[in-house]
């Protein structure tokens, strides 16, 4: 018979001197009860109850049991409605995994909203590239942006999505003609080598002296969004970047949008986690968050970048 059944059947005994009542409360039969209690005496080999048809007591071993048992079962309990809570009470230690790549501005802010929401949450950030191993690195969640992911047997969801827009600095397109999409590969950077980068079909490597360029492109190859801006930025090329990441730029006029007609192919930011069954609250309440907060920033600079570009003053190139 199971130790822990016996153990409660036997401080139940205790606390109401009943096998009866005992069997009534716990809806099974006087006998069921009385082999538990006889079956714990036996593993113990000692008498835990002294039993008269008329009374029930405990023996000085018993009583020194029953209150071992009865600090035993609490933990017990309090660890099984811990346990419970999980999936219903946002709190603990959220693990977090994200891509060096994402929107650190977008995903800090969001965090931080998080946590004024939630604020039992703690939140174990972590910044490194790729998809990392969930389970054995242990990470409840990993956020990261990619056009599609490889099978890991993971859950995921798709918390936002977003458009990627070509961008130069003003002073880059003054020294290069760039007047049409054909003109892109002469210009382009090199792509991001990355984990899940998501280049455009023209945006390929590129050898230094291309045929028809007017200036010599050097390659860079890098695995950080944030480290290509600052080449953008320095005037180095042409870039297509997610517009959440350069819509300020572009606002403020540091980086100029070409040819907005031009669709390139988006991509989408994935909140993946290990499981799809018996997820705990903090690290569903954190994905619904992401969701809601990630979508509403994503459609922000959207709309600030389409604004900026409407109102831009006409670059001639030369």
């Amino acid at each position: 018979m199971d130790k822990l059944f016996s153990m409660r059947v036997f401080s139940r005994v205790a606390e109401t001197c009943s096998f009866s009542g005992v069997a009534k409360d716990m809806d099974c039969s006087v006998g069921i009860v009385s082999r538990a209690v006889v079956a714990l005496e036996d593993i113990l080999r000692t008498r835990l109850l002294q039993r008269t048809t008329r009374r029930v007591s405990l023996t000085d071993s018993g009583e020194r049991y029953y209150r071992k048992c009865k600090t035993i079962l609490a933990e017990i309990d309090a660890a099984d409605a811990e346990a419970s809570d999980a999936a219903t009470v946002a709190r603990g230690r959220l693990r977090v995994h994200a891509a060096p790549d994402l929107g650190l501005a977008q995903l800090m802010s969001t965090i931080v909203e998080y946590r004024r929401a939630y604020p039992q949450v703690t939140v174990d950030l972590r910044l490194l590239p790729g998809l990392p191993d969930l389970v054995q690195e242990q990470f409840d969640v990993s956020v990261l942006s990619a056009a599609s992911l490889p099978d890991s047997g993971n859950t995921y969801r798709i918390v936002g999505r977003f458009q990627r827009v070509l961008v130069a600095a003003p002073a880059y397109l003054k020294r290069h003609a760039v007047e049409s999409v054909g003109d892109l590969p002469m210009h382009a950077l090199t792509r991001i080598n990355a984990p899940f980068a998501h280049p455009c079909e023209w945006h390929a490597e590129l050898a230094p002296n291309t045929p028809g360029s007017a200036e010599a492109v050097d390659q860079i190859v890098v695995n950080d969004t944030e480290a290509i801006r600052v080449a953008l930025l320095a005037g180095v090329g042409v870039g297509a970047m997610p517009h959440y990441f350069v819509a300020d730029d572009i606002a403020a006029g540091r980086l100029v949008r070409l040819f907005p007609d031009f669709a390139l192919l988006g991509a989408s930011v994935y909140a993946v986690y290990p499981s799809r069954q018996h997820v705990d609250a903090k690290i569903r309440t954190f994905v619904e968050f992401l969701s809601a907060s990630l979508q509403r920033k994503f459609d922000v600079t959207a709309s600030r970048a389409a604004r900026s570009v409407a109102n831009a003053p006409q670059l001639v190139t030369a």
